[in-house]
């Protein structure tokens, strides 16, 4: 959604599988059951022929490998996980060739099961399996054609590094020297990600130049920040004689200064004048050898889908225009004779849609939970067992993010919370707060997150599984829904509904317009100028975003929730009066994330058992 994008991405990445980059293939139609019990591999050697549970097994173990494969390599994961920080990632090509291989081999063990013998949670964790693994093709182009440097990517390498440092316990001189190594590791991080753009250099790869200045600022930021996170203060030390203690403290010092700030001053010495005088004017994949063969492998790894980057783009377009008639039509509701712009700009000046204070921005938000929740039975059969709310941000947090992001629950924190940004409010318009809540809170993430968690039929990796394609084609669907709710009251409430779905359809045209088709940063702006609400800087920073960093992310959340509408349209036409949205929403939120393509299969088997 319009909310937390950056952050939100980089928890789904991480949370994806680092084993492989995504493809997408077919799934086939097998009928579906209740899923069996989990089985142990004893049951299945006591068992006899029984080829249904060989495979459930099968199935489940290479899961759970999977699973403790991300595991060992991600920080996050481990962080989140509460377990010791052994190592930080690798960031080489010759560690994108080792995952790969591994990628590969477990794809060959996956194509050793006989699917037609799985049911229920077997045969979805296969189908996940079975997109995630598949070989779309992934080459070095893929490793070298991500700009692992910009601001939207590289700071979260090294949050994850220095929290993790932070918590390390030194208490004695193992533990010391394993810090050490951890640091040691943090400044191996820089000296891959300078080596990344020297090689690039090699080959004739250059950011853009409009990225270059964010990107810049980034590297001299964490040069002023990563240094004094790394250092240790006597207090964490004072279990070290005194002897110990100093050396740390030395060596800690001299690796700082010579390994850490030393790649900092290359990496940043790598983006100067003469990188800038070969940084290309263009914007996007296609502008490089081998680009847009990389492009399409991203549209098929975020939406899941089979789609070409020019169908998306007229899909986008149908969107917008579609929109823009309902826009079009409330202002005529509210007798505005001004243009789509001019309505914008009235919004932007009236006081009713802002706050003077965090507790009112709250206090907005609780308007529009209180008035869903007495739907909620309606539209679902079973609702997460988790606690929600809203809270403010961090006020450090604040001023780095431009909205605000959703937490799931955990063990230490067991209530869902939606993080609210209550900074600048005199520029921060509410107008579509409900559109805001209902996609970030319920029915949206938490409804999804909170749920999934809940299952406990679900092994681990299905419990972490995440894909961008269904979180927020989720969210953004549940948000929807205030709509036959009858939630959003008021017209303006209703068109800051619709302000939230345009910004999502523009991104299907800017992002292949500027990555596929040829256009200009400028042109991706001035397509956004026309329709969205967002500021000058926002609109700024996005295009950035969609064309020198993270392409083809953006368009997981629309097509997304196109995806889920199309499969509801589907079942209700086949269904008739047998249809209850009930059952629907159970059968897309009971088991969690999945790829669009393995929703799509799990809907049309919901729907042929309730034909019979």
């Amino acid at each position: 959604m319009i909310s937390s994008a950056h952050l939100k991405f980089w928890r789904i990445v991480i949370l994806s599988c680092a084993l492989a980059i995504a493809g997408l293939t077919a799934c086939s139609d097998r009928a579906e059951t209740p899923a069996p019990q989990a089985v142990t591999a004893e049951a299945t050697e006591t068992a006899g022929d029984n080829s249904g549970k060989v495979a459930a097994a099968a199935v489940r173990e290479l899961a759970d490998e999977i699973w403790a494969s991300q595991l060992q390599v991600s920080t996050y994961l481990r962080l989140q996980e509460g377990l010791p920080i052994e190592q930080f990632e690798d960031l080489t090509l010759e560690q994108y060739h080792a995952d790969q291989a591994r990628s590969a081999e477990f794809r060959n063990r996956l194509l050793q099961v006989d699917a037609s013998q799985l049911s229920g949670d077997e045969l979805i964790t296969y189908e996940i399996l079975e997109v995630q693994l598949a070989d779309n093709r992934a080459n070095d182009d893929d490793y070298w054609l991500t700009f692992d440097i910009t601001a939207y990517i590289a700071p979260y390498y090294f949050q994850f590094a220095s929290q993790a440092l932070a918590g390390q316990q030194i208490s004695d001189a193992a533990a010391a020297e394993h810090y050490l190594k951890l640091s040691n590791e943090l400044a191996d991080m820089i000296d891959q990600l300078v080596a990344k753009v020297e090689g690039q250099v090699q080959r004739g790869i250059y950011l853009p130049k409009a990225a270059l200045p964010s990107t810049r600022a980034t590297w001299s930021g964490l040069q002023s920040a990563l240094p004094a996170g790394m250092r240790v203060s006597d207090e964490r030390l004072a279990a070290l004689p005194d002897p110990e203690r100093d050396s740390f403290k030395q060596t800690l010092e001299e690796l700082i200064e010579t390994r850490v700030n030393g790649g900092l001053s290359r990496l940043l010495a790598a983006l100067g004048e003469e990188y800038e005088a070969q940084a290309p004017e263009a914007v996007g994949l296609s502008q490089y050898p081998g680009g847009l063969a990389v492009y399409k492998r991203r549209v098929s790894q975020e939406t899941t889908l089979e789609l070409s980057p020019e169908q998306i783009h007229e899909r986008g377009k149908q969107a917008v225009a579609d929109i823009s008639a309902r826009m079009a039509a409330i202002r005529e509701e509210l007798g505005f004779e001004g243009s789509a712009q001019d309505f914008l700009q009235a919004l932007q000046s009236d006081p009713q849609f802002f706050a003077e204070s965090a507790e009112e921005v709250e206090a907005t938000f609780q308007k529009y939970i209180q008035r869903i929740e007495p739907h909620l039975g309606d539209y679902f059969k079973t609702q997460p067992a988790a606690a929600y709310g809203v809270r403010r941000l961090p006020l450090a947090s604040e001023a780095g993010m431009t909205y605000g992001y959703y937490n799931p629950p955990t063990v230490d924190d067991p209530v869902g919370y939606y993080n609210y940004n209550a900074s600048g409010l005199p520029t921060r318009n509410l107008v579509w707060a409900g559109s805001l809540i209902y996609h970030e809170l319920l029915p949206g993430h938490h409804f999804h997150m909170a749920t999934q968690n809940e299952n406990k039929s679900l092994q681990e990796y299905r419990k972490k599984y995440s894909v961008s394609a269904f979180t927020e084609g989720w969210a953004e669907y549940a948000a929807s829904l205030g709509i036959e709710m009858g939630v959003y009251e008021t017209p303006y409430e209703l068109y800051g509904r619709y302000i939230g779905e345009i910004f999502l359809a523009s991104r299907l045209v800017v992002d292949t317009g500027m990555n596929a088709l040829g256009w200009s940063l400028e042109e991706g702006r001035a397509y956004m100028r026309e329709y969205v609400i967002q500021s000058e800087s926002e609109i700024a920073s996005e295009t950035l975003r969609y064309s020198t960093s993270i392409p083809a992310q953006a368009l997981a959340y629309r097509l997304g929730y196109e995806k889920m509408w199309e499969l509801r349209h589907r079942a209700e036409q086949a269904l008739g009066e047998r249809f209850d949205v009930r059952d629907f929403h159970e059968v897309v939120l009971s088991d969690g994330a999945k790829p669009l393509s393995v929703l799509e299969a799990k809907v049309d088997r919901y729907i042929a058992a309730a034909q019979h």
